[in-house]
């Protein structure tokens, strides 16, 4: 089975900010979700006609701030899954920041894994990134349960002002070529290891800008040749740019469906980036350094957000929660108000085919994780 297994049904882009922000309210309102502090809950037993949560708390752990888009989302997702989880319990919403992530999945960690009432929701980017900073770092996401993991891909677009309007102009010798990014880690080295063997002439990649906006805007001012950002943020606010003429669309970050990156469903008339690396060199994107890109892309789009349980959570919540997700994610409301949220159809994996990614996204060698950490290292020293 492939692991991307269904893909939401198409809702018109463009909702306006209020819109998405009321229906959010109204999910959250009617559906059993709370930001009060966690409790502790009812962690006991239940008779064999009583449902597992009935009368319980469900403390939901998102390792971002508030009013973010993963927390916005949570939220979300947090009412629906209160709705269709048997019992109805009550589900505690609870931002734990920091450290990458890593406090609140910590705080996932040392928490009663016996009662099943506790649920934790990260990005894939974690998942790889621990793989190679472990300081700090007290969990292991091997001892995770996926309930659900919903994908999001990244766009790379360039500046017209600068010149770019096809993929081809990227190899204008006549040209300096800025790239933007957040950071060098794992997951941003795979995009500029993509773009750096692409025969680019003059190829610097900086990163320190905060995320998909900050970056827009430079691109837009003329600091970046080109950028990367969520396919989300791309819909929503890069397209209406290159309407305008402003902005190029050149590539994807892709996703991986059994071992071979694939075009993103959001823009499927873009190439992937190894697509485009062949596009522009004739040769195959093949070697070390391409099966890092596979693996990691595996984890930053595929596995874009996650929501888990203990693997060691009594198997009746644990299948409780299973069929709760697999009516939430098939509920037309909640498909309606994830895509206005997103601004695109979120791909969803479940079950066996969402752990298969989460191994895949893990499954580094030694040689693969040295090479990731001597590659940002040569960067950084350029």
């Amino acid at each position: 089975m492939s692991p991307i297994t269904r893909k939401m049904t198409p809702l018109t882009r463009g909702l306006s900010g209020l819109a998405v922000g009321v229906a959010a309210v109204v999910a959250l309102a009617g559906c059993g979700v709370t930001n009060q502090p966690a409790t502790a809950g009812n962690a006991g037993g239940t008779d064999s006609d009583t449902p597992f949560y009935q009368g319980k708390t469900v403390t939901l752990i998102v390792p971002f701030d508030a009013g973010g888009a993963s927390d916005t989302f949570s939220r979300m997702f947090a009412g629906y899954l209160a709705k269709y989880l048997e019992g109805e319990p009550r589900i505690v919403v609870e931002n734990v920041p920091g450290g990458g992530q890593k406090e609140g999945l910590n705080r996932f960690a040392r928490s009663d894994h016996a009662s099943g009432l506790s649920l934790a929701m990260g990005s894939g980017g974690i998942l790889a990134s621990t793989l190679f900073d472990k300081e700090g770092v007290q969990f292991d996401p091997d001892e995770f349960e996926t309930l659900v993991a919903f994908g999001g891909g990244m766009t790379i677009f360039g500046s017209t002002a600068a010149g770019i309007e096809s993929l081809e102009d990227l190899q204008d010798p006549d040209r300096s070529f800025f790239y933007g990014g957040m950071e060098l880690n794992a997951s941003e080295s795979v995009r500029v290891f993509a773009l750096d063997q692409m025969g680019i002439p003059d190829f610097r990649p900086l990163m320190g800008y905060d995320g998909g906006g900050s970056i827009t805007t430079a691109v837009m001012r003329g600091e970046l040749t080109a950028g990367n950002t969520t396919a989300s943020h791309y819909l929503n606010n890069v397209v209406p740019l290159e309407e305008d003429g402003d902005i190029t669309p050149l590539m994807t970050q892709g996703y991986v469906i059994d071992g071979e990156v694939t075009r993103d469903p959001a823009t499927p008339d873009l190439p992937t980036m190894p697509e485009a690396y062949e596009i522009l060199t004739g040769e195959k994107a093949e070697g070390i350094g391409w099966d890092v890109y596979r693996a990691i892309t595996t984890a930053q789009t595929n596995l874009l957000r996650n929501y888990w349980i203990h693997q060691d959570a009594p198997e009746e919540a644990r299948a409780a929660l299973h069929a709760a997700v697999a009516q939430v994610v098939e509920d037309p409301d909640f498909i309606e108000e994830a895509t206005a949220l997103l601004g695109e159809e979120p791909p969803v994996q479940l079950g066996d085919d969402a752990a298969a990614s989460l191994v895949a996204a893990r499954n580094l060698t030694d040689e693969q994780v040295t090479w990731v950490e001597d590659f940002i290292a040569e960067v950084n020293s350029r």
